[in-house]
């Protein structure tokens, strides 16, 4: 297992404000992140490649991040995840942030601290029982109309 520190609470995704443009980006959409933000992103991957040895990891990882607030102020975890994932491959910790087959999210609200935790590990796949996936394809059929 690797564990990684983060100083601060990085920016949501939800921070960069979506802009029409004829140029377009790789995935077709376009950007503008304010300066404190883009900031904020380059001080997590920079203290995400001070703690860096080696290789990115190239095979599927299961990590769990412990974000520590000083408050109780809504934040959507979601959202810092996304700038997270894109933080670890940029800081060259991960090759790409779809090699994370399962995350865990959780709070932790201690006045007057901040900070993030994060542990990466081999994701070990578990196996989805046939009882489940026929379930599944059962409640699918109920939503198409399709009871036969």
């Amino acid at each position: 297992m690797n564990i990684y520190f983060l100083s601060f609470i990085p920016p949501s995704k939800a921070n960069r404000v979506k802009i029409n443009l004829r140029a377009f980006s790789k995935s077709g959409k376009r950007y503008i992140v304010p300066k404190d933000v883009s900031l904020k992103i380059n001080r997590a991957i920079w203290e995400l490649q001070k703690q860096s040895s080696g290789e990115p990891l190239k095979d599927p990882v299961e990590i769990k991040i412990d974000f520590i607030l000083p408050d109780r102020r809504r934040r959507d975890l979601d959202n810092i995840m996304k700038t997270l994932g894109d933080c670890l491959v940029y800081a060259g910790i991960i090759e790409d942030d779809n090699l994370i087959f399962k995350q865990t999210l959780e709070k932790h609200i201690i006045k007057g601290k901040e900070g993030v935790i994060i542990r990466l590990k081999k994701y070990n796949e578990r196996r989805l029982s046939e009882k489940e996936l026929n379930k599944l394809e059962g409640f699918k059929r109920m939503i198409d109309g399709n009871n036969d």
